[in-house]
């Protein structure tokens, strides 16, 4: 049985786009539209889904990264930890563990080199 009001965590991986920097009281990321799931529930493909960091103590919640550089309309991978309340409404949290991250993806970098 699931209590109401619950939130559920795992690690997710995916690539998107980059579609909106946003900076709010205590938390800062960017809003992806997920073209590509690698790692994570199915339905987040499409989903345009917030991912962040917060203002947490970093000696107990180590921070990811976010790219200084990314800008609007960048393809970007993700890996960070999923949170939801129930399937379909997610966010991505950057905060617990140092290898999270937004990043350019490399893969496109590569393949527009060749």
């Amino acid at each position: 049985m699931i209590l109401s009001g619950s939130v559920y965590a795992e690690d997710t991986r995916f690539d998107g786009q980059a579609l909106l920097h946003f900076e709010n009281v205590g938390a800062w990321g960017w809003y992806i539209s997920v073209d590509q799931v690698i790692d994570g529930p199915a339905d987040m493909l499409g989903q345009n889904i917030s991912v962040y960091m917060t203002s947490a103590n970093p000696a107990e919640y180590p921070p990811g990264f976010i790219d200084p550089n990314i800008k609007i309309g960048d393809n970007v991978s993700v890996y960070g930890s999923l949170q939801y309340i129930e399937p379909g409404s997610y966010h991505v949290l950057l905060v617990g563990s140092d290898e999270y991250y937004i990043a350019p993806d490399i893969g496109d970098e590569v393949s527009a080199d060749h």
